[in-house]
């Protein structure tokens, strides 16, 4: 049995905890528009830390602050909805752990619904209605974060998750709006965060494995498409990084960052909060859990060292593994990518997690 199990009361401790100075934060008072070199200020230096970590959703789990500290993790992905029920962030930057957090307007009050509800569309982000109330809620949610930052901690903070337009694609998933809509969204975003504190890292939305895909194949007939699209993000938008979802091949992964590094304005990085195979639906992994579950989890530990190194040798600053649990409501493609198995309980440790383990223990800086 690992350690925590054992540590699980040490860490509902820590996340009963305050910031890390006892200070109260500051009542939320922005003022937007800040000058050219405050702006500046914000470009991310050359720290790095321990880069490796895992998406963990909304960490609801009680005892995912004591797995990933048994993990070795460095870092967090947590998902902010904007919907009154944020995950406990101080709990997280409490027990060391850097955190990058996926805001998703997902508050029915301020969605525009010309594409779909957030009842409709679950999953999705939506445009805003009123920009003042959307930079309200992103300021009152970092403002008490503030300490951390102080104390050293990171804290990167995402405008949304794998935006399409729905405008041309009536499936899209993850953002029910336009690509217009989009950045006029992360304008208001970037604006918001930097007059909370210039040290708070900007990520652009995430570009899904399939869209990078067909940035390195001419011969996809969503090539011409997603050049044009991903391009733009690139170049009109306002962030500090990129976020780079890896699933499709391993192999693959130095051409996409490649591409996309030549495409965005030099002084951007990039990070990857979303990386994990075995992937069927690439020619030298064909096989699927469903087909042999036993061989498939051996192949995803397999996988775990040379996805998480090419992530990080290539010059990823945050390099995320998708996911600590296995998500069984996701699509067959995704839901056996976890670490651990919540089918059993405890969770069962799948050999991808002694791989995580032994893999941050030799490379973590």
């Amino acid at each position: 049995m690992k350690c925590w199990i054992v540590c699980l009361a040490l860490a509902l401790l820590i996340a009963a905890c305050r910031a890390p100075d006892g200070r109260t934060p500051p009542p939320p008072s922005p003022t937007f528009g800040l000058p050219a070199a405050t702006e500046a200020e914000s470009t991310p230096g050359a720290h790095r830390g321990n880069p490796f970590g895992l998406i963990v959703g909304q960490g609801r789990r009680p005892e995912t602050i004591a797995i990933l500290n048994d993990l070795g993790a460095g870092w967090a992905r947590l998902n902010e909805h904007l919907d009154g029920d944020s995950p406990d962030y101080a709990a997280f930057l409490n027990a060391g752990i850097d955190l990058v957090i996926t805001f998703s307007n997902e508050n029915p009050s301020n969605a525009d619904t010309t594409y779909g509800s957030p009842a409709d569309w679950p999953n999705s982000g939506f445009p805003y209605r009123s920009r003042e109330d959307y930079q309200r809620q992103v300021t009152e949610i970092l403002f008490p974060l503030i300490p951390w930052l102080d104390g050293g901690r990171q804290v990167w903070v995402q405008a949304e998750n794998e935006v399409g337009d729905a405008a041309l694609n009536p499936n899209a998933a993850y953002w029910r709006g336009t690509t217009d809509q989009y950045l006029l969204q992360l304008d208001a975003f970037y604006e918001a965060t930097k007059s909370v504190d210039a040290r708070f890292v900007v990520v652009l939305s995430s570009f899904p494995s399939e869209g990078l895909d067909a940035l390195i194949d001419e011969s996809d007939p969503h090539h011409a498409f997603s050049v044009q699209r991903v391009t733009r993000l690139l170049t009109e938008g306002r962030y500090d990084a990129v976020d780079l979802h890896f699933y499709g091949c391993l192999e693959d992964i130095p051409a996409k960052v490649a591409w996309v590094t030549s495409h965005m304005p030099s002084e951007r990085i990039w990070i990857s909060t979303e990386n994990g195979g075995p992937d069927p639906r690439c020619p030298s992994t064909p096989l699927s859990w469903q087909d042999d579950l036993s061989a498939f989890e051996q192949e995803q530990a397999r996988q775990v060292a040379p996805r998480l190194s090419a992530c990080y040798e290539l010059g990823g600053r945050v390099c995320l593994w998708f996911s600590l649990f296995d998500l069984v409501r996701e699509v067959d493609t995704f839901n056996h990518l976890g670490l651990l198995d919540p089918r059993d309980l405890p969770p069962r440790e799948k050999p991808a997690y002694v791989a995580f383990n032994n893999f941050v223990e030799e490379n973590a800086p």
